[in-house]
């Protein structure tokens, strides 16, 4: 089955091995700021770079994920404040 992704890229539909990565408080790469889109680069567990590729619907997407992530944590994890920053000009 093919399908057509947000880059306009396309591609198999196909099962892929899953690989394990690690953020590793990388920035995110800006390519282009209309539209926006970034490369948040990852490290596999054999320390080959993984770039994932945001636009901005990925990315507030992901911050959806995220958020929900964190207020699952308890103790010492116990959700904190999330500020809003300052955005970079």
């Amino acid at each position: 089955m093919n399908a057509i992704n947000d880059f306009g890229e396309k591609h198999m539909a196909e099962e892929r091995p899953t690989i394990s990565a690690e953020f590793w408080d990388n920035d995110i790469t800006i390519l282009s700021k209309d539209p926006l889109i970034g490369i948040l680069e990852l490290a596999s567990s054999d320390d080959q770079a993984i770039e994932l590729t945001l636009n901005r619907r990925d990315a507030e997407a992901l911050l959806g994920i995220l958020v929900q992530f964190l207020s699952q944590g308890e103790g010492r994890d116990f959700p904190k404040k999330i500020t809003k920053s300052t955005p970079m000009q």
